[in-house]
């Protein structure tokens, strides 16, 4: 065994590829967390670990290593263990690789069940009338690409009824579309970042939801009858009910978190751990023996709204079909002071998404920092609750709620978290992003923003305000964003939206006449 290498050269080279100042390395600690304190992003945790083989031989392959952690051990693992590590034995060979779930093997293809979808009709056509009930998870940015489809389902003569809070989709779905109500049920926050943000996005959120919606959902089931089930992939009790009823159902992705798996490579005792929680989800929904698939992926279709221009070659099911965002009219905004916005003057959203505005208080003061001398050439939109950010200057608007889509035709830039509605939205606009990604999918989503050359990336925990101010120019400066946010709009618009997403679902009617019944 090497000597141990000092705890401070080891944090040196994680300083230099974080672009921190030395300053920055007598605020760490022996006991500082890798990723529940220093949030580090899958490409820092790369470069790192390159730094250390380089310098310290193969043994010290943190990145190698962490593959081999469970969810407890990631969550646990400290600056102090990165250094024993750059100076132990080489992680044992054989480290657990993850086990690759039925439907989506590691060749990235699906199985035979899950066979590449029939060519839809032309949209509109007149085919079998059907229904349709969805099912999502009570986020904005979940809901509204689903609701997007729905409506074009409607207008093509299908029966639609969703399953979920009448409070909240109504406002979001309109005044004619039907709702099996499921009284909306307060769940824990999801404060975590980094791989901690698994667990409280599993055990806090998306567990407990579907334990307190498949009843209700089933009860919709048996009263509607349907003939299809569209369900968000992380409403893990549409895909419940939909083997409990013995239907077709498709998964709708509005994130890239599955779609892309992260897990598999990076950390694949967190994929098991995972795969656990839904084996136990199926077990305690009365389902015999195992589930025959990833919950997370129906066998039938997988439908996902972005596009091949923002995500690159990846490999999909062979059941996927990629529809780019699926964007429908909202209820306008009566309230919105549209007088306000000045045409002389460029203009930036900056929005956190609705999960994240308990990390986002620092967030916004550095924005309004970064913005406030920027007032003589442009105006910024902050969607924050009123009373969290403190003393705006007046080019700079803060509003609960803000209508987005109705903004994006006047936008210049947006300022975002990354999470794949508002990235879609924007660059369905061709509006370029800065993206400062937070959890879950959304460091995904950024470095495919980057990679597209439709925006650029800084850090969300730790970019100074004279960072962001220095970013958020280059994007509304530099044409190359632009022009490259612009051809992804073209792609998405070839992709075809919610009119092809609902000529994939139709594929999954059945062929003949209902049986009579209600």
């Amino acid at each position: 065994m090497t000597a141990r290498p000092p705890l401070r050269e080891v944090a040196d080279l994680l300083r230099t590829v974080l672009g921190r100042p030395p300053a920055w390395l007598d605020t760490l600690r022996p006991d500082t967390l890798l990723d529940g304190e220093l949030h580090l992003e899958s490409h820092d945790l790369a470069a790192w670990s390159l730094a250390l083989r380089t310098r310290y031989g193969p043994a010290a392959d943190l990145a190698a290593h962490l593959t081999t952690l469970d969810l407890d051990a990631l969550t646990a693992f400290t600056l102090a263990d990165a250094a024993a590590l750059a100076g132990g034995p080489a992680p044992a060979p054989g480290a657990p690789t993850g086990a690759d779930p039925p439907s989506i093997p590691a060749d990235g293809k699906a199985d035979t069940t899950g066979a590449a979808p029939p060519a839809p009709s032309p949209s509109g056509a007149g085919g079998p009338r059907g229904r349709f009930l969805f099912v999502s998870l009570p986020l904005f940015g979940h809901v509204n690409p689903l609701a997007a489809v729905s409506r074009e389902l409607l207008a093509r003569g299908h029966e639609v009824l969703w399953a979920g809070s009448e409070s909240f989709l109504r406002p979001l779905l309109g005044p004619d579309t039907a709702i099996a109500p499921i009284p909306l049920r307060a769940h824990r926050g999801q404060a975590d970042r980094g791989t901690a943000a698994a667990r409280s996005r599993w055990d806090g959120y998306i567990v407990p939801h579907a334990g307190h919606t498949l009843p209700g959902i089933e009860r919709a089931v048996a009263a509607f009858r349907p003939d299809v089930l569209a369900v968000d992939q992380h409403a893990v009790a549409g895909a419940l009910a939909a083997h409990r009823a013995g239907l077709p159902w498709a998964s709708l992705a509005p994130t890239t978190m599955e779609l892309t798996r992260p897990y598999r490579t990076a950390a694949p005792r967190v994929e098991e751990w995972i795969e656990r929680r839904m084996a136990d989800m199926w077990t305690a929904a009365g389902l015999p023996g195992a589930p025959p698939h990833d919950l997370r992926f129906s066998p039938h279709l997988l439908v996902a709204f972005t596009g091949e221009a923002l995500t690159g070659p990846l490999p999909w099911p062979r059941n996927a079909v990629l529809v780019g965002p699926a964007l429908a009219a909202r209820e306008p905004d009566r309230t919105f002071p549209w007088e306000w916005i000045d045409p002389a003057r460029r203009q930036v959203l900056v929005t956190v998404g609705t999960l994240s505005l308990d990390l986002a208080a620092d967030f916004h003061a550095r924005t309004v920092e970064a913005l406030r001398p920027l007032g003589d050439r442009l105006q910024a939109v902050i969607a924050a609750p009123d009373g969290t950010v403190a003393d705006p200057p007046g080019h700079v608007l803060v509003r609960p709620r803000v209508p987005v889509l109705e903004l994006m035709p006047r936008l210049d830039a947006v300022v975002s978290h990354g999470g794949l509605n508002t990235v879609c939205e924007a660059l369905a606009h061709g509006v370029p992003l800065l993206v400062a990604p937070i959890k879950g999918d959304q460091p995904i989503n950024a470095a495919q923003v980057a990679a597209a050359g439709a925006g650029r990336r800084v850090r969300f925990a730790h970019a100074s305000p004279q960072q962001l101010r220095a970013e958020l120019l280059a994007v509304l400066d530099d044409p190359s964003h632009a022009a490259a946010a612009r051809r992804v709009q073209e792609s998405f618009a070839a992709a075809g939206g919610a009119p092809a997403a609902a000529d994939h679902l139709e594929t999954l009617l059945p062929a003949g006449p209902r049986p009579a019944g209600p």
